[in-house]
């Protein structure tokens, strides 16, 4: 089972990295330029994505929260 998460995110990689590679070759609207975007609409939308990743890297990092992963502030 410890080969399951590195796939998993080599996936996700993969992935991203396709539908990046589609956006840029047909001139269409990447990741970053949509957050760009919305972060020029609504402001507070930067700050949302900086709570969200505070608390889950609280959760999943901060010693005794969490995953108990030996290593990883479990």
């Amino acid at each position: 089972m410890a080969w399951v998460w590195p796939l998993f995110w080599i996936g996700v990689a993969i992935g991203f990295g396709a539908l990046e590679g589609y956006a840029l070759h047909t001139g269409r609207m990447t990741l970053s330029r949509w957050n760009w975007n919305m972060a020029k609409a609504w402001p507070p939308w930067g700050v949302c994505w900086g709570f969200g990743i505070g608390f889950l890297t609280c959760h999943f990092f901060w010693p005794g929260q969490g995953c108990a992963i030996p290593g990883f502030g479990g």
